[in-house]
């Protein structure tokens, strides 16, 4: 989407250039924005050259002011990557209902709209923007709009060019007129488009390139279909919206949610790792896309579960040094050579405090997710006898397919609380590094000793 910040960039700063180069971004952005491209791809997709597109990127990497960057460097796996700056990164979506932008309409990215002077690029960005808000091809301005008088590159000679340019170049889609108002006799200008451009747009493909390329260069060479691909992204996106929709809608801080960007993206591409490893001898998925995005969601519950722990042991070591008072207090002192006030130790603590409300907010949000996840997939469990078979699952009977959730999420915890007690922090007491571990594994015994219960009791052996 063209959002209502990169519209306005382009009305008002943009070269012409620079933005076919704008829009080349939005087109080949992955879901943090990061635009998936090589140099020499996107100086071809612009209509430019490599060393010209290397002095746009100078100006657009450079700081602008009061006004964000468009662009900003990323190292992604080795590559010097940039971010498409203006606007939010599209997993992060829009609300229908107080949201504007517009479509990344085809006659944007063809030649014959790359060929007109910036003025009639913009007239046609008006237009396609209003097209868009409206869902009308048929709109329309107020002269005053696009001229106002000293506010404007436009001046009625200018807007005259603009206008016949656009006709010479894309009159097959769209037409220009002058009319006036009915009761005001106000001039207005009036764009008609074709019928059926609204629905004529790109489809953004750079995150299905990125998924591609990460189970590529994890070691499997096999082609993955569209269809895969979609289930795969559905649960990618589920895992980005879901790890930020609580970050979202609570006063916290900026960091917190892009560390929990971050981490959805980290947990997403290791994932499709691990897949990847999978894969050659488990090809049947290549043909079951249901499967195989079943396969990868338990893959991504054991990686989420694991971030969870480190979060956990990490709140729990940035603690065990938050209570060691008299520690702060001699580093105040030495710091300021003096005796300190309480309030002195107290603004010595808060940065630390700060990591300590970071660390413990994103271990509740990965621990919510987990459990939902775990919830989700015992619903699937049918609520009567313990052998019937399970929806979906190969065969199993509601019996086995509930032992083997919870021995397979038991494994997980026992395999992580083995390792916080052999790695984790010498500043904890070795009882108490698992202690948040230990007591989500006593939760999870009474869950799954309920969902015994309600199962068929004679079906399911002990625990």
């Amino acid at each position: 989407m063209i959002y209502e910040e990169t519209y306005h960039h382009l009305l008002r700063n943009a070269s012409s250039t620079e933005f076919d180069t704008c829009l080349y971004a939005l087109l080949h952005s992955d879901w943090d924005g990061v635009i998936q491209s090589p140099l020499h791809r996107m100086a071809r997709g612009v209509g430019t050259t490599e060393k010209y597109l290397r002095q746009i990127i100078r100006e657009f990497t450079a700081p602008q002011g009061s006004l964000p960057k468009v662009f900003v460097p990323v190292h992604q796996d080795g590559e010097l990557l940039y971010k498409f700056n203006l606007g939010p990164a599209s997993i992060l979506g829009f609300n229908k209902k107080t949201d504007r932008y517009c479509k990344k309409y085809r006659f944007f990215y063809s030649d014959a709209f790359k060929g007109l002077s910036i003025l009639g690029k913009r007239l046609l960005l008006m237009a396609a923007f209003r097209m868009s808000v409206s869902k009308s091809e048929e709109v329309m301005f107020d002269y005053s709009e696009i001229v106002p008088d000293g506010r404007s590159l436009f001046t009625r000679k200018r807007l005259v060019n603009a206008i016949d340019a656009v006709h010479d170049a894309l009159g097959y889609m769209v037409t220009i007129t002058f009319a006036s108002r009915t009761f005001s006799k106000k001039e207005v200008l009036v764009f008609t488009f074709n019928e059926g451009i609204l629905e004529q747009y790109m489809e953004n493909r750079a995150e299905r390139t990125l998924l591609r390329k990460t189970i590529f260069n994890s070691g499997f060479l096999g082609h993955i279909s569209d269809s895969v691909c979609m289930e795969l992204e559905r649960v990618g996106k589920y895992i980005y919206r879901s790890f930020l929709q609580e970050a979202t809608s609570s006063s916290i801080s900026t960091d917190i949610q892009q560390e929990l960007q971050k981490l959805a993206r980290f947990v997403y591409s290791h994932s499709l790792k691990k897949f990847a490893y999978a894969l050659p001898a488990n090809k049947h998925l290549l043909l079951a896309p249901k499967q195989a995005s079943a396969y990868l969601s338990k893959v991504i519950y054991n990686e989420t579960l694991e971030q969870m722990a480190k979060y956990a042991h990490q709140a729990a070591s940035i603690k065990s040094l938050l209570d060691r008072e008299h520690f702060h207090r001699d580093i105040s002192e030495k710091a300021l050579g003096r005796n300190v006030k309480d309030w002195e130790v107290a603004a010595h603590i808060e940065p630390i405090l700060q990591k300590h409300h970071q660390a413990d907010f994103i271990r509740r949000v990965l621990n919510d997710w987990c459990e939902k996840w775990l919830i989700s997939r015992v619903k699937k469990v049918p609520e009567s006898e313990g052998k019937r078979k399970v929806p979906n699952d190969d065969g199993q009977t509601a019996s086995e397919y509930m032992i083997s959730i919870r021995n397979d999420t038991f494994g997980e915890l026992d395999k992580l609380m083995a390792k916080i007690r052999k790695y984790g922090s010498h500043a904890i007491a070795p009882a108490a590094r698992n202690a948040t571990l230990a007591h989500k594994k006593n939760s999870l015994q009474a869950f799954f000793t309920i969902q015994k219960e309600r199962l068929a009791p004679a079906s399911i052996p002990n625990y």
